[in-house]
This record gives structure tokens, C-alpha cells and sequence, in this order.
């Protein structure tokens, strides 16, 4: 009789077992994980992104709104947790230096307040020594969901 070929004979190593399909299967899961809190972390990140870019836009804002109303001055003080209401003159016609400053300000921060969960806004005006001229401070905080500290941006502008 002649032997059986080696193709035809079944070797008891063929195949997975069970435990080598569930050891698999928790790898796999464990990766999935991964990457299920890896996109949360990129989603986290890019709104925190999104308001701070917002938050630089909305400061150069009202720094353009300084500069081109620079005989008003001091009238873009705005203390911190000071809520705005509406000016008196929406300035349709004939304006002041001020009735503007007073709507660009009331403008801006309700800008501000739509655009960034629980913000708060301020607006420091110095003197710059001997040249007819201010610093200004525009700062804006707000709550970003997730943190328990408040983010803050400030931009200095001269005018």
C-alpha cells in the first residue's frame, strides 16, 4: 500500500480556538477605545479653539473701533463684570465722540456674550506719558465646558 500524501492529513494545530478568537476580540476593543477617546479629546480641542479664535477676533474688533474713534478716549472704560445696557442714542444721524464709543462698546460686548459661554469683558484705559495718546486693555473671560478654570484672553492696543 502506498502512503497517504501529507495534504490530505488534518493537523490538529488548524485553525483558532475559541480563547485565541476572544483574546482577538478584547484587543480590538480595547483599541476602539483608544480611539473613541482620542476623537473626544480632538472635539475638546477644537471648540477650545474655535473660542479662543473668537475671542482674538472680537478683541481686534474693538481695538479697530478705538482706533478709529481716538478722540473719545476714556470713554471705552469698561470695569470688569459691567453688564451694558442700551445707549440712549443709537446714533442714526449726529454723533459725539462718546455716543459712538458708547454704542461700539455696547455692541461689541453683546457680540462677545452670543459668541462665548458666561463672558465677562473689561476695557482699562491709561494714559501714555507725555504723547496725547491711551492704552488700551480689552480683556475677555469665559467658561469653556470641561475646565474648571475660566479662560482669558487680553489684547493691549495704543491709540
Amino acid at each position: 500500500m502506498s502512503p497517504i500524501p501529507k495534504v490530505f492529513l488534518r493537523s490538529s494545530a488548524a485553525g483558532f480556538t475559541l480563547v485565541e478568537v476572544l483574546i482577538a476580540l478584547v484587543v480590538l476593543a480595547v483599541g476602539m477605545l483608544g480611539i473613541g477617546a482620542m476623537l473626544l479629546n480632538g472635539l475638546q480641542s477644537s471648540r477650545t479653539a474655535l473660542q479662543r479664535t473668537q475671542a482674538v477676533a472680537l478683541a481686534s474688533d474693538l481695538g479697530d473701533r478705538i482706533r478709529a474713534n481716538r478722540a473719545a478716549g476714556a470713554a471705552y472704560a469698561l470695569t470688569a463684570g459691567t453688564t451694558l445696557s442700551t445707549p440712549a442714542k443709537l446714533c442714526a444721524t449726529q454723533c459725539t465722540s462718546a455716543e459712538v464709543a458708547a454704542l461700539d462698546l455696547y455692541r461689541w460686548q453683546q457680540g462677545v456674550v452670543a459668541a462665548l459661554p458666561g463672558a465677562q469683558t473689561a476695557v482699562v484705559v491709561n494714559p501714555v506719558g507725555a504723547i496725547a495718546s491711551n492704552r488700551y486693555t480689552i480683556t475677555i473671560t469665559w467658561t469653556q465646558s470641561g475646565d474648571t478654570a475660566a479662560a482669558s484672553f487680553a489684547l493691549t492696543v495704543q491709540a
